[in-house]
């Protein structure tokens, strides 16, 4: 009796180690992606994430952040952002089961430190006894360049932008050799009693309930045999 129980127990031992049963989970990765923005930002303007994989195949992207942000697409676009959104972004890129290692991009958003405060839609001079110098502030960007124009009956100021579309606040330089036609995304071109140029500088724009307001501090304009510094805070009407 003995003996045919032992060869049913070995039978039956010899088909377990075939079997197989297991409940861990089937994981494979991706290889590595890169995440990029177009930080630093002011307030009001617009982040630019993008997200590149350096797979071979076709993958989804899988993008998380500040405030709860998420988003499936590969170059995502947030407007009208504020000093909340700034963090640290994080991107995952996906094809089934198979996940990427998480890259990361750091996000800053802040209000820039404007080294002035002038009163709003006014002109200083340097060295001017009629400062502050109130002016009228209107924009226009019909078939030509986006303008921010500035005047009163005794001076004006131009600010030109690279293309006709809207400008999204930021900082943005002045150009050296304007007026051309080959102006970079952020630079601008800014005269004083038309064709008098700013040579350097810097133009802080803002945005607040839709209005426009550009802000620049002691700018050189150069004309024939002499210089002079202005400052002025420009919002549109």
């Amino acid at each position: 009796m003995k003996k045919p129980l032992l060869i049913l127990f070995l039978f039956i031992c010899t088909i377990s180690l075939f079997s197989c049963a297991t409940n861990e989970a089937v994981t494979c990765y991706l290889p590595d992606n890169i995440a990029t923005s177009n930080s630093p930002l002011v307030p009001g303007g617009s982040l630019e994430l993008k997200g590149t994989s350096t797979s071979y195949i076709e993958v989804s992207y899988s993008w998380t952040g500040p405030n709860n942000f998420q988003s499936n697409l590969q170059n995502p676009i947030i407007t009208n952002i504020t000093p909340a959104m700034s963090g640290v972004y994080k991107l995952k890129t996906i094809k089934g089961i198979c996940e990427s290692s998480e890259s990361t991009v750091a996000v800053e958003i802040s209000a820039p430190n404007i080294p002035c405060n002038p009163d709003t839609n006014t002109l200083i001079i340097d060295g001017d006894e009629l400062n502050p110098r109130e002016v009228s502030t209107s924009t226009t960007n019909y078939n030509q360049n986006f303008k921010i124009n500035a005047s009163s009956w005794n001076d004006q100021v131009t600010i030109e932008f690279a293309s006709e579309e809207r400008p999204t606040p930021g900082i943005y330089r002045i150009c050296s050799d304007c007026p051309t036609s080959f102006l970079e995304k952020d630079q601008v071109c800014v005269s004083s009693r038309y064709p008098i140029m700013a040579a350097e500088g810097l133009i802080y724009l803002s945005s607040s309930n839709g209005k426009l307001t550009a802000t620049f501090c002691d700018v050189t304009f150069y004309a024939s045999g002499y210089s002079y510094k202005v400052s002025a805070k420009l919002t549109e009407h």
